[in-house]
């Protein structure tokens, strides 16, 4: 009976072993990618380190020829009208607030997941759009004379104060009147999602749940916790994490996490979600730029999507 269980033992272990080799992507990369990352780091190697890059582009292909919908497929278009890191500024992002020039590095890390993916009926543009559209929804809203005039005194309030901010309507309303929500509807999540973005003088690899893994074991997670040193001072890595944070920086910036126990490895803007109207030619890009987020407005225009504008809109 030992003997069988033993053997049975054995065979799971060797069974167990060439899955890791056989599907490196499924089961977090192969032993041999993370070890050319540890030889790489202690071997003071930008060669070594390169390579690294080099294997994961070459191992991780972007996925857009196998979009399950049409939403999905519309979405890769509007992520490379979006995806700008070297031209932050359109989207409303300031570099020079966190000293950062992604020009400097040779590699981006691209996500490979989209949470969601909403249609609205309608997107507006602009503050005109959006103000027609709220004195729209009233007058639809409220039929009694009396109760629409309150309503569109209370636009006009909002408008004068810049209070009238536009919202796109989740599980509950963020701003005080339900006529200046847009709803919408969810219409895929947690989408694999790698579209086939490129530069001319970059490498793309694609931050798949087995690279993240391995990232994180080789960085490890010493850091000086948020609020240490100051009120506003935010967790950052130390002593041997941020030694081999310097390392991989050499190739690609990454980020320690805001709150301190994780890391951002995407090389910004990542996109959260992207909301369609229902004709499909406007959408909107609920995005993440560092601490910060916010959402970038964007148009067809001769069957092309077009950036109209973009703008932070909360911090951490």
């Amino acid at each position: 009976m030992l003997h069988h269980r033993c053997g049975h033992d054995s065979f799971r272990l060797m069974y167990l072993v060439a899955l890791m080799f056989l599907c490196p992507v499924l089961y977090g990369q192969s032993p041999t990618q993370a070890a050319l990352l540890e030889k790489a780091y202690q071997d003071s190697s930008i060669t070594l380190l390169n390579q690294f890059f080099d294997n994961w582009s070459s191992e991780v292909s972007p996925n857009e020829s196998e979009a399950r919908n049409k939403w999905v497929v519309e979405a890769h278009k509007v992520f490379k009208a979006f995806y700008q890191p070297l031209r932050l500024d359109k989207i409303g992002c300031d570099v020079n607030e966190f000293e950062i020039s992604y020009q400097d590095f040779p590699y981006f890390i691209v996500q490979d997941t989209l949470y969601r993916i909403y249609i609205a009926d309608t997107i507006p543009i602009g503050d005109d759009e959006f103000v027609a559209y709220c004195k729209k929804r009233i007058n639809k809203m409220f039929p009694d004379d009396s109760t629409r005039k309150k309503e569109l005194e209370s636009l006009q309030r909002m408008i004068e104060n810049d209070f009238l901010h536009m919202d796109f309507k989740r599980e509950k309303y963020m701003f005080p009147r339900e006529w200046s929500a847009i709803p919408i509807i969810l219409v895929d999540s947690n989408i694999s999602f790698r579209p086939s973005v490129s530069f001319s003088d970059k490498k793309v690899v694609h931050l798949t749940a087995g690279y993240e893994r391995l990232l994180n074991t080789f960085l490890g997670n010493k850091h000086v916790e948020m609020g240490t040193e100051s009120l506003m001072q935010v967790a950052y890595a130390k002593e041997e994490s941020a030694r081999r944070m310097n390392f991989i920086e050499n190739a690609v910036q990454i980020f320690y996490g805001h709150w301190g126990g994780y890391w951002q490895y995407e090389t910004y803007p990542m996109a959260n979600s992207i909301i369609f109207d229902s004709a499909m030619q406007r959408a909107v890009v609920k995005f993440r730029f560092i601490y910060e987020g916010g959402e970038v407005f964007l148009e067809k225009r001769n069957g092309e999507w077009t950036v109209v504008s973009g703008k932070l809109t909360w911090i951490e």
